[in-house]
């Protein structure tokens, strides 16, 4: 427990600068969620990626980082047989690429929403509380926003939203 403190530590004090290039989300989220999936057989994972996602100005890597982090924390929340969902969407209008991790476990307590992104916060016994201050940084290195909300009927839903470049045609 204390090499993984370390270790969490760490990855958040030498957060590289992010790279963005051109990416496929979909792409990304689909090899994430085939990894899990062999992984993971007591959790059912499902996924659904909008075709109409355009590519997006993305740092791969952290944005890999960033969702493993939170199917991560969605495995631990599901009890065996729980459900993970991670779904992406184009939100043409806004410009927005909009990817949600969704779980059906117990959910966070309203109290504990508010600092969830807090470095050394954390709802977990043996958490560091620096998985989703990490993942905070990531979104917002990507002049993005991550929210939490209650899944209903039960779980926690992480919302990302991240800029999409209009395309001058």
């Amino acid at each position: 427990e204390l090499k993984l403190m370390v270790d969490e530590f760490s990855s958040f004090a030498r957060m590289p600068a992010s790279n963005p290039s051109p990416n496929d989300l979909n792409g990304i989220v689909g090899e994430i969620a085939a990894f899990y999936k062999s992984g993971h057989r007591a959790v059912s994972f499902e996924v659904d990626l909008d075709g109409n996602l355009p590519v997006v100005e993305i740092d791969a890597d952290q944005i890999k980082r960033a969702l493993i982090n939170l199917v991560d924390n969605a495995i631990a929340a599901v009890e065996q047989g729980g459900v993970v969902r991670i779904e992406t969407r184009y939100i043409e209008e806004l410009h927005l690429a909009r990817l949600e991790v969704i779980d059906n476990g117990l959910g966070v307590p309203d109290e504990a929403k508010q600092r969830l992104f807090e470095p050394y916060f954390s709802t977990k016994k043996t958490g560091t509380g620096l998985g989703l201050a990490i993942v905070n940084n990531i979104i917002a290195d990507h002049n993005g926003y991550i929210r939490v909300k209650d899944n209903q009927p039960r779980g926690t839903r992480f919302i990302i939203e991240l800029p999409v470049k209009a395309v001058n045609i």
